[in-house]
């Protein structure tokens, strides 16, 4: 099924029963990627940090980016609702066994940089298949989006619950 059928039925349902306006209120109140800061790696590679609160969890985020599209999403969400994404399956989950923001945000730079390499490699994307990162550049960048992951944790009001 494709998503885009999937969103039709969602809305058909949520029609029938009288919830359209209400769901059309709550996405105009709804602002899912705040605070980003784009972190440069290299030519056409970058993070995009920022952070977000949905009903499936709250927390710090990254995307990792080639040539403008996601490769990697990871939403550190805490005990039992963080995970990330792998494109092209974003819409699979796999879920991080660390219970804490803070370990997941390690975990997220653990997994960059031993992976990201891997990542790119397996994108259908010629382009993105052809980027050779530079480990020096990826450390660099990495440090930096622990840094405002780690912030963005202890600085934004939603998140007390989290630190």
């Amino acid at each position: 099924m494709k998503i885009s059928s999937g969103k039709r039925i969602v809305k058909k349902i949520l029609r029938k029963f009288g919830l359209t306006e209400q769901l059309d209120r709550n996405i105009k109140n709804i602002h899912i990627r705040k605070d980003v800061e784009l972190i440069p790696i290299q030519p056409n590679l970058e993070f995009a940090v920022y952070w977000k609160v949905l009903l499936v969890g709250k927390g710090p985020a990254v995307i990792l980016k080639a040539f403008g599209r996601e490769v990697m999403k990871f939403d550190v969400f805490g005990k039992d609702k963080g995970h990330y994404h792998v494109a092209p399956c974003h819409n699979l989950r796999i879920f991080f066994t660390e219970e804490t923001v803070l370990q997941q945000i390690q975990r997220t730079s653990l997994e960059l940089q031993r992976n990201a390499q891997k990542y790119l490699e397996i994108q259908s994307d010629y382009r993105i298949k052809q980027i050779r990162i530079d480990d020096d550049k990826l450390s660099d960048a990495i440090q930096k989006m622990v840094e405002i992951m780690t912030y963005f944790l202890q600085q934004i009001p939603e998140f007390k619950d989290l630190r």
